[in-house]
């Protein structure tokens, strides 16, 4: 299992990655091609890419963070929409992450989450796989996420 600081690493290679390799999203969103095929950026807490526009106040499919602009030099400063500091629903995110990763013995939800989940991280880490691939894998935890009304990963453990 990963240490707490090499999980803070790999958020940082996860947003640096998406960053050298997806072209930043700007504007609205199209209309002439189909949704799954439209590049999202990189959520500031979770560092996936699910965000249509920053500071839009977009809501992240993964984390749920509200994106009302704040991002790495002000991770202290209050999120209005979120009643917390960046800082703060990064360190949520990551340990719901780190009780997703460490789980032994979950239901079939938290199972298939987990595999995903480190299918996917290992995947931007050893960056093996093209982007539609990427995109997919990600896709499937967020249609996981939707279909089973988890409205932040920390949520599965709130039962």
């Amino acid at each position: 299992m990963k240490e707490q600081e090499h999980y803070n690493d790999n958020f940082n290679q996860r947003r640096d990655f998406f960053q050298k390799n997806f072209a930043i999203k700007i504007g609205k969103q199209r209309t002439d091609v189909k949704s799954e095929d439209i590049l999202k950026n990189s959520c500031p807490v979770c560092g996936y890419l699910t965000l249509d526009e920053r500071d839009s106040f977009d809501i992240c499919a993964i984390c749920f963070w509200e994106d009302d602009g704040i991002d790495d030099f002000e991770v202290n400063n209050d999120s209005g929409p979120n009643h917390m500091t960046l800082k703060e629903g990064r360190e949520i995110f990551q340990e719901a992450k780190r009780k997703l990763l460490s789980a032994t013995e979950g239901d079939n939800l938290i199972d298939t989450l987990k595999n995903k989940f480190l299918n996917l991280d290992n995947s931007i880490e050893l960056e093996n796989l093209d982007k539609s691939e990427i995109v997919r894998l990600q896709n499937e935890i967020v249609d996981l996420l939707t279909k089973n009304k988890v409205y932040g990963l920390e949520k599965l453990f709130d039962k």
